[in-house]
């Protein structure tokens, strides 16, 4: 009889709580939940991925322009500084020809030539720094 109390016992406690059918259904709620979900996270990855390509392609582009300046600028202050390094040229060959009492006067306009051609060479390497500085950023930034 005490086997009897026990069965019953377990039945009644099986109807209250809900049944196999219930049971099952609440399994494939939440598995089509976590499906939707994972599909809404895998929509946005894509999204995030191509807006990425995006990102990096403009900044590709940017890289490539800033480096065609650069290189542009680069070229240009090495033709000045050919032109400042013929004038020295020309001013040391005048030099050469002129007498002893213009040599003074020449001597101060060589030096002021030297001067101005230090100032010259000067700012083409705070440029060259400057250049190979933002490259540098750029190429960071590339890669992260």
């Amino acid at each position: 009889m005490e086997n009897n109390v026990i069965k019953d016992r377990i039945q009644d406690v099986r109807e209250r709580f809900l049944s196999g059918n219930q049971i099952e259904e609440i399994r494939q709620n939440v598995t089509s939940l976590v499906k939707e979900r994972l599909d809404e996270f895998q929509n946005a990855q894509n999204i995030a991925f191509k807006e990425l390509e995006v990102a990096i392609d403009k900044l590709e582009n940017h890289q490539r322009e800033m480096i065609a300046y650069f290189n542009k600028q680069l070229i240009a202050l090495e033709e000045e500084q050919k032109a400042s390094n013929s004038e020295v040229l020309k001013l040391a060959s005048m030099q050469n020809f002129n007498s002893p009492k213009t040599q003074k006067n020449k001597n101060t306009s060589i030096l002021q030539s030297k001067y101005s051609i230090f100032n010259k060479i000067t700012n083409n390497r705070v440029l060259l720094i400057v250049a190979t500085a933002s490259f540098l950023g750029i190429l960071v930034l590339n890669f992260f």
